[in-house]
């Protein structure tokens, strides 16, 4: 977690971020979140590079009420580990209460696409599931026309086969195009419905 620099500088800033670290777990586990807040930005300002210090600073911070506090260092979590399946339904419950909720979606849906639990049992309160191809939102919509073989590609709704059950979101279904696309599967090639609860 945290790597050893040259020199005893390096050694003792180590040992510091390390110990600052458990003292911020343990804060956190007893749902002491401010305070836990606090010692994770020590932590941070010690060990910038560290993805589980700036999840544990910004989860502290969103349970803190700080959404708009958590959401930069959630931020720095996903861009060391992508697959951080709990940075990203908690920077997803943190954009949600920042009202920028097309953004909190997709990471809610990237965090069920992970495997996390919450974020998965969350998905049909936002009207949403997520793309089985890539992990992005696949939101419960509609078509004016159902019976339409062909439809104009609408990226955010999402799309399930009638044969295989595989959901897909519109970005996958119309290949990255947005136009036009056909109601087939790019699985199977069975017909496409409009994704709903």
């Amino acid at each position: 977690m945290f790597g050893r620099r040259g020199g005893r500088a390096g050694g003792d800033r180590d040992a510091a971020a390390k110990k600052a670290f458990e003292r911020g777990q343990r804060d956190f586990t007893a749902g002491r979140y401010a305070a836990a807040a606090a010692v994770f930005r020590e932590v941070v300002a010690l060990a910038p590079d560290s993805p589980n210090s700036q999840f544990l600073l910004g989860a502290s911070l969103f349970n803190s009420g700080d959404s708009q506090g958590a959401v930069g260092p959630l931020r720095a979590c996903l861009a060391m580990r992508p697959g951080h399946a709990e940075a990203h339904f908690a920077l997803g419950m943190s954009l949600g209460r920042l009202d920028e909720f097309d953004d909190a979606a997709e990471h809610i849906a990237k965090a069920a696409s992970l495997g996390d639990r919450q974020a998965l049992d969350m998905l049909p309160d936002i009207g949403a599931d997520y793309c089985r191809t890539c992990g992005r939102a696949a939101r419960f919509g509609q078509v004016d026309n159902p019976d339409a073989t062909i439809i104009i590609g609408i990226q955010g709704i999402g799309w399930t086969c009638a044969d295989c059950h595989t959901i897909l979101c519109g970005t996958c279904v119309s290949g990255g195009q947005g136009g036009l696309f056909s109601r087939a599967c790019p699985n199977c090639g069975g017909r496409l419905e409009v994704l709903t609860k």
